[in-house]
């Protein structure tokens, strides 16, 4: 094996930052249902750094369907070609939430009703997300019990992780709060996301 090919797995890990930003450089955006004018106010007030969140998110799902590819040529199985595949519906939603939140940030003073059926859209966007991650998620869990290729222990985080992308589908039902689309079931399954990813790669350099 290459020294390049030793540390593609590391791509992992560099997907879960760049996507990880996406919470950190700005605030999180207002969740689906938000007043107009909150959300206005908003991507005026965090016009530059929500362009940078923009690249990230794009940079973080190309790095997601490298590393998912290095995880199909370590098993080479059924279950991770389709991890391989939902990954890449993965990075074509996200990139669409993408361009309805760069179309947003890139007018500094946008008209209220366009505001916020952007920020609707965008939102939404990231909750139908949730679909092809339990997909990719169930499919990695599975490639590795079936495989034994890594660790066992990785399948069962991978079906808790899954199942979490499962729980934040109430948002689709819920008023604006704390449980509506873009609040905290997305961010919890978000989050449970990029750990897995992040340890699954790091287990990966490792072995």
């Amino acid at each position: 094996m290459s020294a390049f090919a030793r540390w593609l797995p590391a791509s992992g890990v560099l997907a879960a930052v760049a996507l990880a930003l996406t919470g950190l450089i700005s605030p999180p955006p207002p969740v689906a249902g938000a007043p107009a004018s909150d959300i206005a106010a908003y991507y005026a007030r965090h016009h530059v750094g929500l362009e940078i969140e923009s690249v990230a998110d794009g940079v973080g799902v190309m790095l997601l369907v490298i590393f998912s590819a290095v995880f199909h040529a370590r098993i080479r199985t059924t279950p991770s070609m389709t991890a391989l595949v939902a990954s890449a519906i993965v990075a074509a939603c996200t990139l669409v939430e993408v361009a309805a939140f760069q179309a947003l940030a890139f007018r500094p003073n946008p008209e209220l009703a366009r505001a916020a059926l952007l920020n609707d859209l965008q939102t939404f966007g990231f909750q139908v997300t949730t679909f092809p991650t339990l997909l990719f998620l169930a499919a990695a869990g599975a490639a590795i019990l079936s495989s034994g290729a890594l660790p066992r222990w990785l399948g069962p985080a991978a079906a808790v992780a899954a199942g979490l992308q499962a729980v934040a589908w109430i948002s689709f039902f819920a008023p604006s709060g704390i449980l509506a689309a873009g609040a905290l079931p997305d961010i919890v399954a978000f989050a449970a996301l990029l750990a897995w990813l992040v340890t699954c790669s790091v287990v990966m350099l490792r072995r």
